[in-house]
């Protein structure tokens, strides 16, 4: 408790001395926000967590963008021209400019896409790109980058060939991975992204300080070429891994927003401002789920990975923890994805549980005293420490058995997640473009490092190829239903909750827009703090 005051305190005077010790900049125009951990990277094609992507989102742009409604309009782009076959996308850029002051260009596209492809790039999202042609040869080394369908005609016009139709390819390169990067830098330095002073972008606001740990500071991007729509002249980012100190902050003013996933509100709180109506809250395309590693034993059996699922008793999580009104999964998409209803996880059913579990522990060939000590792994928060304890308690009543709990820092939960060195463990997704095939693109292979149950069968593979030349939405549509049920049979994790997020904004601060995606519109706030 004497260690959080003291940090507090350290805090409350760095803010204040932010305020006051640089003139030039109005404090009305300074948004003051915080993130609970330190961003993996600045580098969009590197990115592959919440928080990265938010400030890459501020710091770039790419060809389009989803708006609040969730449709899709050009953004570095032009104009879009798409081929009767729909196979072929002709990008028409604007006249616009890296922060340096060199135009951005055709070619800044091409060689960042390119890149993500190399077979040793850590790209995580880099599945992404395999609708173009060529694109999952090539990141799989069994292909040439020759091949791939990106091409930069001139400074100008970007081609992009799509190895089969992908009705949702606007929305998905409004995603962050497909920002550019500025060749001529990526060439001449490429540890730019670890450079505060070497750093550069297009987006709406630019690199000023970036202090690991501590803070970051963004400054309205002149060179922008929508800068007279961005009225915030600042950004300050400040890290607060402890939600309670952002939470005092917040309460001393000295905070504008907290929470929106990016910074956490404590549980107990959250709930309370949620019933005083204080809170404000957005039904969001992401879900938390619990995760099994199907090559380890014994989660390599199917009817355990039953009995653990069915042993959960999800409306109990957000009605006693969660508390803002999430949806329980019993689906594996969000509602925002698919408003019917699709193939069914298993729900609580104790007897049931109970049933598979003997039945799991026949098929191994053990007996209950015999079930190894497993660990559940999950990421370091109030609100995930206390999911965590409600599964371990729900799986010691139904199926008899102990469940360690083990809190990881994010960075080393989504690395033994990637890397398959654990048991189970509890994690999130969330969509970056509308479609289904977002989430389920992830389990096609298992050699994606976001497949984190490892898990890979070739009826799936086949339904995902199909629904690419189904003829009709309806065709699509049940090809897909035919895949999620596979899914869902096969069990390789499973869903507990489907998100809303839950946010505390100050009344002064104006314009807030939260799309589905959770993508927050920082270039049409305003700060009128006095």
């Amino acid at each position: 408790m004497v260690h959080r005051l003291i940090a507090f305190f350290l805090l409350l005077i760095f803010f204040t001395g932010c305020e006051t010790g640089d003139s030039s900049v109005s404090k009305s125009k300074t948004l003051r926000i915080s993130i609970s951990r330190e961003p993996a990277t600045l580098d969009p094609r590197k990115g592959g967590e919440l928080i990265s992507s938010v400030l890459q989102f501020m710091l770039f742009e790419g060809l389009t963008r989803v708006n609040s409604d969730g449709s899709v309009s050009p953004a570095q782009a032009r104009n879009i021209e798409i081929s009767k076959d729909r196979l072929k996308y002709t990008f028409y850029l604007r006249d616009t400019f890296w922060s340096d002051g060199r135009p951005v260009t055709a070619y800044d596209f091409a060689a960042a896409w390119k890149k993500i492809l190399t077979p040793d790039f850590p790209a995580p999202n880099a599945f992404l790109l395999y609708p173009i042609q060529g694109a999952e040869a090539a990141k799989r080394g069994s292909g040439s980058l020759e091949d791939v369908g990106i091409h930069a005609i001139d400074a100008k016009t970007l081609v992009v060939q799509l190895h089969h139709p992908t009705p949702f390819f606007l929305d998905l390169v409004s995603f962050c991975v497909f920002c550019p990067v500025p060749l001529h830098l990526d060439v001449e330095k490429p540890k730019w992204a670890l450079q505060p002073d070497q750093f550069i972008c297009n987006g709406p606001f630019r690199l000023q300080k970036w202090k690991q740990n501590d803070e970051l500071i963004l400054q309205r991007n002149p060179l922008y070429w929508e800068s007279q729509e961005v009225s915030l002249s600042r950004i300050q980012i400040a890290v607060i891994p402890d939600e309670k100190t952002a939470l005092k902050l917040y309460e001393h003013g000295q905070l504008d927003i907290l929470g929106l996933g990016i910074s956490s509100i404590p549980t107990d709180a959250q709930a309370q401002f949620f019933r005083q109506g204080v809170l404000q809250t957005q039904e969001l395309a992401g879900t938390t789920f619990v995760t099994f590693n199907t090559n380890r034993f014994p989660f390599h059996n199917k009817n355990i990975r039953k009995a653990f699922s069915l042993a959960i008793h999800r409306q109990e999580i957000v009605e006693n923890i969660t508390q803002i009104g999430e949806i329980a999964a019993t689906t594996m998409l969000p509602p925002l994805f698919t408003p019917e209803d699709g193939p069914s996880f298993p729900q609580h059913n104790a007897e049931l549980a109970k049933k598979y579990f003997s039945l799991g522990l026949q098929e191994l060939g053990i007996t209950r005293d015999q079930f190894p000590e497993v660990v559940y792994i999950y990421s370091v928060s109030e609100l995930n420490r206390d999911i965590a304890q409600v599964l371990q308690s729900q799986w010691a009543e139904t199926l008899g058995i102990t469940v360690q709990l083990q809190a990881h820092e994010h960075k080393m939960l989504i690395s033994q997640l990637s890397e398959r060195t654990y048991d189970l463990g509890q994690t999130i997704w969330l969509a970056q473009y509308y479609d289904p095939m977002n989430i389920l693109e992830r389990f096609k292979y298992k050699t994606n490092v976001k497949n984190y149950p490892a898990w890979e069968h070739a009826t799936f593979i086949q339904l995902l190829e199909k629904s690419f030349v189904d003829a009709t939405l309806a065709e699509r549509r049940e090809t897909l239903r035919q895949a999620t049920a596979l899914f869902a049979e096969e069990l390789p994790l499973t869903p507990l909750y489907h998100w809303k997020t839950g946010f505390l904004i100050k009344p002064y601060v104006k314009g807030a827009d939260v799309s589905p995606k959770g993508a927050f519109n920082y270039t049409r706030l305003t700060c009128d703090r006095k």
